[in-house]
Formats: C-alpha cells, structure tokens, sequence
C-alpha cells in the first residue's frame, strides 16, 4: 500500500524517567486524541467503552506504532495476538510477534503493557482506568476468533492491504481506520460501507500521515501529527 516508506522493524528504544508519562496525549475523559484536522482541531474518537468494540486499521507498521502508543497513552493495556513469521510482508502481516512486544520495552513496561495475549482464558478484566486492546496481526484475512465480548475491551484487527479476503474484518467493525489506499482497496472500503464515489477515491490521494475514520455512520479526515516523542520513537 503506497503509505510512504513505512519503518518494518520495531525500534529498541527505551523511555526512561518521566518520557512516559509525555506519551499521553491531550484527551478528554472517554476518548483517545487521534489526530488533528486540517484546522488543527483535535480529532477525539472513544476507543474505550462499557460496551465492547470491534476497530479495523488498514495501514502500514508506522502509523499502527503511533496509535498503538496512543492507546497505551490513554491508560489502556495491549494483549497481542500475531503471526510469528520471519517475513511479515509474505505472512501477509504488518510485524512480527517480537515486533509488537518490543513496544512493551519501549513504552517503559516490564511485560505488563503489551503482551502476547492467553485469550480467551488468562487475559485480567478490563476496567475504565486500564482497559484493554486485543490487538489482531494475522494475516489479511483477519482473526477467526471471536470478538471481544466484556466492557472496556476492544478488539483492533491490523491489515496492512485491503483483499477481498479481507472484507469481512470491515464489514463487521464498529470503526474503520484506513490510511491512503490504492483504487481496487478504496472500491472494497466504499462498497462495504456504502460510501459514495468522492469520499471512497479521496482515500486514494490522503498525505501519507492522513487516516480517515469511518463509524456510526460519520467520517473524519485527520493528519496524525506525531509528537516529539513519538517522533524520537518511530522516526
């Protein structure tokens, strides 16, 4: 997918002293800060609720770091379930398991931030101050487990193209997070969510630090902006 030259390989850097504390983001009290529209007005999207929820991402290893670090900002813990292939690109993954549990380190845990997820049994309850994300890398096919069913937890299944296989994962996401597409990805985004011809090819021509965000029957258009630190981590 032409996002720009996306960073593979998880950087091993540690956040020392109070670095982490400046990961967390602006955010108000039930939503995680995403981005900022054109206007530099703060795009706030509520990842977390009392109810379960189910969020597809379609973007490259970059962006998916910044929001998985945005998540982790917000107070949230992330129980990963992903391939463990050598090669992501040919195991039709974004990273690899090591990849992702690299970020645990990075974030200042202790292999209490990120980890590889027991699911469905081993997994502590999510509450409001630490809910949960069952982070998803299998493929582009998406997970065949079942979706998360207890409150405060919320399942984000990352492909890095879009396929026909891949369908489903959308269809049945309560939010949908795409960055630019090709048109063959964009025309599966804009029949599964019955999107109108301009809106489905205006993700053909996003900046590569755009995401557009799609759920409850509204779109929003945001510019990442990475901060300082997440600049230092990720590049």
């Amino acid at each position: 997918m032409p996002t720009g030259d996306p960073k593979t390989v998880a950087p091993e850097r540690r956040l020392v002293g109070d670095l982490l504390d400046r990961l967390a983001v602006d955010v108000d009290a039930i939503g995680v800060l995403l981005g900022r529209t054109g206007a530099n007005q703060p795009v706030v999207l509520r990842l977390f609720r009392p109810e379960p929820l189910t969020v597809a991402f379609v973007g490259d290893w970059w962006t998916a770091q910044v929001l998985l670090f945005r998540c982790l900002g917000h107070g949230a813990r992330v129980a990963v379930d992903a391939v463990d292939a050598v090669n992501p690109a040919a195991a039709g993954t974004i990273a690899t398991m090591a990849h992702w549990l690299a970020l645990d380190q990075a974030a200042g845990g202790a292999g209490d931030r990120v980890w590889r997820s027991a699911y469905p049994g081993g997994d502590e309850p999510a509450d409001p101050r630490r809910p949960l994300l069952r982070l998803r890398d299998v493929g582009v096919h998406g997970p065949e487990r079942r979706p998360p069913t207890r409150a405060w937890e919320t399942q984000l299944t990352v492909l890095p193209r879009l396929t026909t296989a891949g369908v489903p994962v959308l269809a049945a996401a309560d939010v949908v997070l795409v960055q630019r597409l090709t048109q063959p990805e964009a025309a599966l985004v804009g029949s599964t969510l019955a999107l109108p011809r301009a809106r489905w090819m205006a993700l053909t021509s996003m900046n590569n630090e755009m995401v557009a965000a799609f759920g409850g029957g509204s779109a929003r258009y945001f510019w990442l902006a990475p901060t300082h630190v997440e600049r230092q981590l990720f590049g």
